[in-house]
């Protein structure tokens, strides 16, 4: 039992592990996608205000001097957790804000800035840059174009078709994907720089944060939870599946043994219901072959006892000079013996036919020496009562074994009528018709089935079995059946050259 408590545990914890799996599997990728969608609509919202402004200070030409600093640093809003400006050659040279995560944001030491005209922010970069370190940074890249001409100025801006995919050197608490995009400032052609935007996420925020923690937590809390209500519900189907498996075990030995009636479990899971009825006709078999075996036995008995009785009064009364050994005695000795060996090789036949190494070798037939083989087991008078239409015959199959159904259906049909009787072959069909009645309720292809009726009468009652048999070797069928005042036997089979294994292996 503990093993099958194991297996059904473990089925069940591997339902678990992966229904759980699949769940945070898409909860941390629909968690990083909206992630990504909330940095992008900060960037482009800081990019619109960061434009709308400097638009409406160039267009203003009395307005006081400005920076584009001063524009970057007054289009900032709570989303936005730091900037990074860098000059044209790429290193940071001023800071502000902080980390996604809080961390205050730090500049390369060394590095000093000198702003020249209105719009310009020329950015010196410092020597050596202790601390930081060259990482890739892969963000979208947006540029700013600003083109003066007179008191006039034209901003374009546009969005590079393939992410920026650059090395540049960021602090270690900053990382790569910290930043949500980069703005690259040109005035007249000339680079003035880039901005790099650091945004919080969801997760960075008082509220949120704790509540995505606590949602992934919950799918980690709940495996432990999980696998011990596995465990118990596998404690449980597992004695209730070894009460059943026990149950069907006792029954099938009491089906083994062949002693007293079988109890089986109820059940509602389809499954064992199927098994359940299965056992039923099984039993319901194995009672119906015990029943025939214990008639065949009577048979057997019956059948070969009546000669053997017969011949023991004969010798007995010659032994005991009762009766003279004169010819007639001893011809009726000798058709007892004859009647006894007829029996006996019935038998014989019957179960060699039966057993799981019979086979039926199968071959082209000449129908003109299957007939004469067949008519040759007749005496002159039975030949002449027999008519046998052959026109389209053509037959293939195991000789021996086909004569000696025929021969048999024959005997039958001589020994139940002493008119004419009928044979027609054709493409691996027999049928025999002769004049007589049936009883329907006699099922005359099992064992001794001619009923008590017809005990007197020679032969031993497996004529039809034997064709049966003989049909069954060569996948066919055999059917008996009354039509007006005749009956009427078909043997039916398939035909192919090589060679039928028997049903029983």
């Amino acid at each position: 039992m503990s093993k099958q408590v194991v297996r059904i545990f473990l089925s069940f914890a591997l339902v678990v592990a992966v229904v759980l799996s699949s769940m945070a599997a898409v909860f941390l990728v629909s968690v990083e996608h909206n992630r990504r969608l909330w940095v992008r609509s900060v960037f482009d919202e800081y990019l619109q205000s960061f434009t709308t402004k400097l638009k409406a200070e160039l267009a203003d030409p009395t307005e006081r001097p400005f920076t584009v600093e001063q524009i970057l640093l007054s289009s900032l809003n709570d989303r936005i957790s730091g900037l990074y400006l860098r000059n044209p050659a790429g290193s940071a040279v001023v800071a502000w804000g902080a980390t996604a995560g809080g961390d205050l944001l730090t500049l390369p030491q060394g590095l000093r800035r000198a702003r020249t005209t209105v719009l310009e922010s020329r950015l010196v970069p410092a020597q050596g840059e202790a601390g930081f370190t060259s990482k890739v940074m892969r963000c979208d890249l947006y540029e700013v174009e600003i083109t003066a001409s007179g008191p006039l100025y034209t901003i374009e801006v546009g969005r590079r078709h393939r992410p920026l995919r650059q090395k540049i050197t960021l602090p270690p608490q900053v990382k790569a994907t910290d930043i949500a995009g980069s703005l690259a400032i040109t005035y007249n052609g000339e680079s003035l720089g880039s901005v790099d935007v650091l945004t919080y996420t969801p997760s960075t925020y008082k509220g949120t944060g704790p509540l995505f923690r606590g949602l992934l937590s919950s799918f980690l809390v709940s495996l432990p939870v999980a696998l011990v209500i596995a465990l118990i519900m596998a404690a449980s189907l597992s004695r209730r599946s070894q009460r059943y498996t026990d149950a069907i075990q006792r029954a099938l030995l009491t089906l083994a043994e062949g002693e007293g009636e079988i109890t089986l479990l109820s059940t509602k899971i389809r499954e064992q219901q199927v098994i359940n009825e299965a056992i039923l006709h099984l039993e319901s078999n194995l009672s119906l072959n015990r029943a025939s075996r214990q008639a065949w036995l009577r048979a057997i008995s019956h059948d070969l006892n009546t000669p053997v009785a017969a011949m023991k009064l004969i010798i007995d009364g010659i032994a005991d000079k009762v009766f003279s050994p004169t010819d007639d005695l001893i011809a009726d000795l000798q058709q007892q013996t004859d009647q006894l060996a007829q029996k006996i090789a019935a038998v014989a036949l019957y179960a060699t036919l039966q057993s799981p190494e019979a086979k039926a070798e199968v071959d082209e037939l000449d129908s003109d020496l299957f007939i004469a083989d067949v008519l040759a087991t007749f005496k002159t008078d039975e030949r002449a009562r027999l008519f046998i239409d052959r026109a389209e015959a053509h037959l293939v199959g195991d000789k021996e074994l086909l004569t000696t159904a025929v021969v048999q259906l024959l005997k039958n049909a001589f020994a139940a009528t002493a008119e004419s009787v009928a044979c027609k072959l054709s493409d691996n069909q027999v049928v025999v018709t002769n004049p007589g009645q049936i009883d329907p309720t006699i099922d005359f292809f099992e064992p001794w089935s001619r009923g008590d009726s017809a005990r007197h009468e020679p032969g031993a009652g497996l004529g039809l079995p034997i064709v049966s048999q003989v049909m069954r070797l060569h996948g066919g069928s055999a059917s008996i059946e009354q039509v007006d005042g005749a009956v009427v036997v078909t043997l039916r089979w398939p035909g192919s050259s090589g060679s039928y294994r028997s049903l029983g292996q």
